[in-house]
């Protein structure tokens, strides 16, 4: 009957084997482990004898697997990866704790990105995020800053991340059914109702819709508003490529000649990038980029 004491006996015994693989030599195997050559081969010995075949050739070339130890080998590897990640997971709960506060503009957060938040929360539910999207970004008193490139180029910190952000015209089903599709640009500009957040009218991308909008029926400053009202079906605007995801109305007016990319940029505070709450982050906004198949490129 296998007892506590014969699962670690047998534990020690397979990870002493993958030792030996892994090297290529018992001897060097045990140096590296602070160990004697002679205790080693023990703990090989005994695993030998435990399952009554060869799993190791010794010759004047090293220590080579047999077919045996070859068949058992990727098994060890798992038990040998859980391990780590146990360890891993122990060695940073503690850390893995406490407030972060983050900066971003309300469209990444408050209105898409909030869902996949309960994703965050479930794997570190010791970590709190404060998130700010009014106020103006500041580093100094900000853990985290997610930035348009472009409009805030002084900002100082270590750059984590950088993603693209594609924006295309948007409009609910319900405003499409009653006002039709725009055929092109000039019909959209002409004939159908346009809302625009106020920090794009003055962008060079925006100068020319602008110009010809005969129907600029509401312009904001909230984003948040501004989807209640499309989504409503009020009107026509620009949104960033994941809104679509986000709301079974919103149709996005794909044939339109328009394209408008913005790069964003992720900001830390230097003195707090190694954190584990910070790599924590990170590794949530990598698997939401790759959800939705937003282009991120890792710097940090």
């Amino acid at each position: 009957m296998s007892t506590l004491k014969t699962k670690i006996i047998l534990l020690k015994e397979l990870l002493a084997l993958k030792e030996v693989v892994d090297k290529g030599s018992i001897q060097i195997a045990a140096n590296e482990n602070g160990m004697k050559n002679s205790n080693l081969s023990q703990l090989i010995k005994d695993l030998e004898d435990r399952f009554n075949t060869k799993l190791i050739n010794r010759n004047f070339d090293g220590s080579q697997p047999t077919n045996s130890a070859q068949l058992i080998y990727n098994d060890i590897c798992a038990i040998e990866e859980l391990l780590n990640k146990i360890s891993e997971n122990f060695v940073d709960i503690d850390a893995l704790s406490g407030s972060m506060s983050v900066w971003t503009e309300e469209g990444l957060f408050g209105s898409f990105m909030l869902k996949d938040l309960s994703e965050f929360y479930a794997k570190y539910p010791k970590i709190r995020l404060e998130l700010l999207m009014k106020q103006n970004p500041d580093i100094s008193n900000t853990d985290i800053l997610i930035v348009n490139s472009k409009v805030h180029p002084n900002i100082r910190g270590t750059v984590l991340f950088k993603f693209k952000a594609h924006k295309k015209f948007y409009a609910s089903k319900k405003y499409l059914e009653t006002r039709g599709v725009p055929k092109n640009l000039a019909d959209l500009l002409e004939n159908h109702d346009l809302c625009m957040l106020n920090r794009y009218m003055n962008l060079p991308e925006f100068q020319n819709i602008m110009k010809h909008a005969k129907h600029l029926n509401t312009t904001s400053d909230s984003l948040a508003l501004m989807y209640r009202l499309v989504n409503d079906g009020d009107g026509i605007t620009v949104f960033p490529q994941w809104f679509e995801e986000s709301s079974k109305n919103l149709v996005c007016l794909k044939d339109l000649d328009f394209k408008y990319e913005t790069e964003m940029q992720c900001i830390c505070r230097t003195e707090i990038a190694e954190s584990p709450k910070v790599k924590a982050f990170v590794n949530f906004f990598i698997d939401f980029c790759t959800g939705h198949n937003v282009p991120i490129d890792i710097y940090y």
